[in-house]
């Protein structure tokens, strides 16, 4: 092990985030001495390991809870006629529910048929509904 110059400590105690984590990551290798050692002689209130990179995971698209009476809407209280071709027309026959967006709270008409996935027009969240 060699020592770790002063300046990088002052560096390093600049950082925080992500930023500090890869720039430890860095020292460590250079300097051959472990996370943990820098992150003790910096004073740090989090040592690295709960803060280490590799125990990011990043969040799954759950699939939400079919509509309840508190957000689901009527359906004939909304207007469907934005989209004048006979396709549009086909599709609005088929609408039997209004539901909530759950990303942004958008209304979305949606045939009964089980499991369907919708996408938002408002905020392109795809959302797949069952039962």
């Amino acid at each position: 092990m060699t020592d770790v110059p002063a300046v990088v400590f002052q560096t390093l105690a600049r950082l925080s985030g992500y930023d500090r984590i890869l720039e430890i990551d860095k020292v460590s290798k250079q300097y051959g001495v472990t996370s943990e050692w820098i992150e003790q002689h910096l004073g740090s209130n989090q040592p690295a390991s709960s803060a280490d990179p590799s125990t990011f995971a990043p969040s799954s698209k759950n699939t939400p809870d079919p509509p309840t009476a508190q957000n689901a809407a009527e359906k004939r209280s909304f207007r469907f006629a934005y989209d004048p071709s006979s396709q549009a027309a086909e599709r609005r026959k088929s609408v039997e529910q209004a539901i909530l967006c759950p990303s942004c709270g958008v209304t979305l008409g949606i045939p009964s048929i089980r499991p369907i996935k919708v996408t938002c027009p408002q905020c392109l969240q795809e959302s797949t509904f069952q039962a």
